[in-house]
């Protein structure tokens, strides 16, 4: 970097959208310029990402007057006395499969469950475990290795002055699968165990794979050391995606930093932000993978989970999940083909929105389900408890951000408050953020090379404020009083309200304006172990969010309840009407249609033999076929319900 007090141009691929932003200083403060965003290009037809970075960059040119690229498509740097380039060029990407990773260790208990930790913040997929005490010989240890196909085998195991021959019996198993893969690919081999064996494990592997060499994840028994571990999952993860094509050996010349794993940038993020207010929490639900960072005190974690996503992922969610965790957040009945049916289409075209509100409700169970499962996996590294109750509640977090379309693009900043705190369901006093221009990618980078832009980003509201949200703990009885608040505006207004347990209130106290709120708790409820509180709170876009719900958040068990029961959190959290539930949503589907064979659905029938669909033909199985047909396979008669029904979506979000 020519000069760090410059322009910086920050990229970041995600598997649907490739973003932009332009940073500069103005008036001797770093602000975002200048953004551009198109769809990511590294797939079909184009399996180039430098042709959706020319697009967004061509956005940005069109805003500015600035251009970024020479004549052979590279990033000009540094800046040219006609602004042309930039000082710092940045790259970031969540784009491809996760590293397939074989972890190997003495046992399950102790090296493994450091090892599994350490794998869970990067993208990493854990296709086989491997352990002395797991009951397999060596013929079969060698078959699991190579049948797994890694790109990374990770040992760990042995305590510092601990054991080192079964540490080398594992090691020599992994070196032994390595020789018999014919496939001329050079693996990589992260070493983390016994530090008193590093030259012999790099003396092993010298010929037959890449070495990397971490601390040890488990110095003693009562240590856990597993962020070095990480970051060097993170650099692999670098490193197999400069190699993977798609464009980047082009698109990463002239970065500051090659190309850099998005989800550690949530780490940096949360890391930062949880020394200044406490605790941090992020949740970020993309396409194809979804992280959970987490900051409380000094200890912070990055939770990843490729099989987990609302595009590329839909699928791959519902199966991880389940069904029902997916149905009981529908207030309608619903097939489970047809919940299948949604998660395939979205699997197949992640880039499609829902088009009507049948949908809306789906895609935003699909979310809370994911982000569920998200924290279920991530609280085990919160605890230091392997096997946690999943509905203990959530320790109390003071900032929290929510980023990706999902949050992003609901166009209410209520409606996304509300998501994020059915996701993660939190208790006490929260900061809600929302990410909706996807800056902290940008944010993570910067902070590797430009802490003063990082900094003042962040303080300078580069993330939006939803607003401060009180949640309830405990179970408060519905329609009874929950809480009783006094809010005293600047002005010297006092507003008075009783919110009933079950129920969200949003007072709407416009952003970056000051109120001194007294909150009671009754009825058994606490907030964060309190009963009262009295603070000073700003307000953001969602405005100040009482959550009287309880935790956990009490859930109707029946379609018929939840009909009720959500549309009003719907229009609580917005403001709106209440959107009642059509009738004909609730009525139970016939069982001869709940069976549906999707891959039949997708056969052809033999030319001249195709019987011709019936008016009340399952509805999920035609849309999965017009799929493949594409979106003029619809009829006249359905493309007009379509458009009633996108009609009604934009009254439902105007």
């Amino acid at each position: 970097m020519d000069n760090p007090n410059g322009s910086i141009l920050a990229v970041d691929f995600g598997n649907v959208h490739t973003r932009a932003v332009v940073i500069d200083l103005v008036e001797g403060v770093y602000k975002p310029i200048a953004f551009g965003e198109v769809r990511t290009t590294g797939g079909f037809p184009h399996g180039d990402v430098s042709v959706g970075l020319a697009r967004a960059l061509k956005q940005i040119t069109r805003a500015t007057g600035r251009h970024f690229l020479r004549e052979d498509g590279t990033i000009i740097t540094p800046q040219s006395a006609d602004l042309s380039g930039v000082d710092t060029y940045l790259v970031t990407t969540s784009i491809g499969r996760p590293l397939r990773t074989v972890v190997m260790g003495l046992t399950d208990e102790m090296s493994v469950a450091s090892a599994l930790r350490a794998v869970a913040g990067t993208y990493v997929q854990v296709v086989e475990t491997l352990t002395l005490e797991d009951g397999r010989n060596e013929n079969e240890h060698l078959n699991a290795i190579v049948l797994s196909r890694p790109d990374l085998i990770f040992i760990a195991g042995g305590t510092e002055g601990g054991a080192r021959a079964t540490v080398m019996m594992l090691a020599r198993r992994a070196a032994l699968a390595l020789m018999l893969m014919h496939d001329n690919r050079r693996r990589i081999v992260l070493y983390a165990g016994n530090s008193a064996l590093v030259s012999d494990i790099q003396a092993l592997f010298k010929d037959r794979a890449q070495v990397m060499l971490a601390q040890n994840v488990r110095p003693s028994t009562l240590v856990e050391e597993t962020i070095p571990a990480s970051a060097h999952l993170a650099l692999a993860y670098d490193r197999i995606a400069e190699e993977r094509g798609a464009g980047f050996e082009k698109t990463a010349q002239g970065s500051a930093l090659g190309v850099l794993a998005t989800a550690q940038s949530y780490s940096m993020v949360v890391r930062y932000l949880g020394r200044i207010s406490g605790s941090a929490l992020a949740l970020d639900m993309g396409s194809g993978v979804s992280t959970l960072a987490a900051a409380i005190g000094s200890r912070s974690t990055t939770t990843i989970r490729s099989d987990i996503g609302l595009g590329h992922s839909a699928a791959t969610l519902v199966e991880g999940t389940g069904i029902e965790a997916v149905r009981r957040w529908l207030p309608l009945v619903m097939a489970d083909d047809e919940i299948q049916a949604y998660a395939l289409n979205k699997t197949l075209r992640p880039g499609t929105m829902p088009e009507n509100e049948r949908e809306l409700y789906v895609e935003h169970a699909l979310l809370r389900a994911g982000g569920r499962a998200l924290v279920g996996t991530a609280r085990p590294l919160w605890t230091d408890d392997v096997r946690p109750n999943p509905d203990a509640a959530l320790p109390p977090f003071r900032t929290i951000i929510a980023a990706g379309a999902a949050f992003a693009n609901t166009g209410r900043p209520g409606l996304s408050a509300m998501l994020l705190l059915d996701s993660l369901q939190p208790t006490g006093v929260s900061d809600l953020l929302l990410d909706n221009n996807a800056l902290i990618p940008a944010l993570g980078a910067l902070a590797r090379v430009q802490q003063e832009a990082f900094v003042q980003l962040l303080d300078e509201g580069g993330i939006m404020s939803l607003g401060t949200c009180i949640s309830v703990s405990g179970s408060p009885r519905a329609g009874r009083t929950a809480l009783r608040v006094r809010i005293t505006l600047p002005n010297r207004t006092v507003v008075r309200q009783e919110v009933p347990g079950g129920a969200l209130w949003v007072y709407p106290l416009p952003l970056g304006v000051k109120a001194m709120i007294d909150v009671r708790a009754v009825g058994g409820a606490s907030i964060g172990g309190k009963r009262t509180i009295r603070m000073e709170v700003t307000g953001g876009t969602a405005g100040i969010i009482f959550d009287a719900r309880g935790r956990p958040l009490p859930l109707a068990m029946t379609p018929e309840a939840r009909a009720v029961q959500l549309p009003a959190w719907y229009a609580q959290a917005t403001g709106d009407d209440v959107r009642p539930i059509k009738p004909e949503w609730l009525v139970s589907v016939p069982r001869e249609r709940e069976t549906v064979d999707l891959r039949e659905s997708l056969r052809e029938e033999p030319r001249g033999k195709r019987a011709a669909p019936a008016p009340d033909k399952d509805r999920s199985a035609r849309r999965l076929r017009q799929s493949f047909k594409g979106e003029d396979a619809k009829p006249a008669s359905a493309k007009a319900e379509t458009k009633e029904d996108v009609d009604e979506l934009r009254n439902l979000l105007s």
